[in-house]
């Protein structure tokens, strides 16, 4: 079984995470993709060799705890909707086994409608969390760096779909997920990666207008997430058994219990 397609993070035991792709269609300054594949333990590059539904149906068969697992998130090295079909099949399949018993998570850069402008998928998830990072086109190419022309509007065109559902849905009492809008902190200029920093002085780079970003997300009557840059991805100890083990049990670390900050 290939490693790196399920992996799990410090800061949220009980949380296991998908990596479908590495394909994107950003190349956000703050992404520690820019750092290497490497990230808490795990080799998340998958050299275009993309895993098949029941490929990661298995694998998230093989985690210890699995039954005890309370989600899964579509969040890897790339735009988990870009293999949008294989992300549906892998949901519809955690929901046969599991029922409500894990909730499902997609993060999204959105940007995935200027290719497939569907939006099932959402009948099958309990939350989405699309990354907004900017409060305009222009803030969003400079941090953002999309790889497509007029992304903002495609991104803003996209979150106006969803709403669209959503009314829908609530209308006819159907299941609709809890969505929100995210931005990332880049204040802490120390923990960019040095590529992203290159060429921006000392208190000069770039970040999202927290405001104006919430307005957006009330706009819509969702909430704001205000994301920290990950600071220790990269660290050993993220290697050990226990921290794979204990995150699969839902259980923190010990260095975990007073952490202040998002890993």
């Amino acid at each position: 079984m290939r490693r790196g397609i399920t992996y799990f993070l410090p800061c949220k035991p009980g949380s296991v995470y998908i990596n479908v792709t590495d394909r994107c269609l950003n190349n956000c300054l703050f992404c520690i993709k820019r750092e290497g594949p490497l990230f808490f333990g795990n080799d998340l590059s998958l050299n275009g060799q993309y895993p098949e539904p029941i490929e990661i149906i298995n694998c998230l068969k093989m985690i210890p705890f699995w039954n005890a697992v309370k989600e899964v998130v579509f969040c890897g090295m790339g735009e988990p909707l870009l293999r949008y079909e294989c992300v549906m099949e892998v949901c519809q399949l955690i929901k046969d086994q599991r029922k409500d018993n894990v909730k499902i998570r997609i993060d999204t850069s959105g940007l995935f409608w200027a290719y497939r402008k569907k939006l099932d998928i959402l009948d099958w998830i309990d939350v989405l969390s699309v990354s907004l990072n900017a409060e305009n086109a222009e803030k969003y190419e400079e941090l953002c760096r999309p790889k497509i022309n007029m992304a903002y509007d495609i991104l803003i065109n996209f979150l106006k779909s969803v709403k669209r559902s959503e009314v829908n849905h609530y209308k006819q009492s159907l299941h609709f997920p809890d969505v929100y809008l995210s931005i990332v902190d880049t204040s802490e200029e120390e923990y960019l990666p040095a590529s992203g920093r290159e060429g921006y002085p000392r208190g000069e780079f770039p970040s999202p207008d927290f405001e104006k970003c919430n307005e957006i997300a009330k706009s819509f009557n969702w909430s704001l997430l205000v994301k920290k840059l990950f600071r220790d991805s990269q660290d050993k100890i993220w290697n050990e058994p226990p921290f794979f083990d204990l995150c699969a049990q839902g259980k923190p670390l010990d260095m975990c219990r007073n952490c202040s900050f998002r890993h």
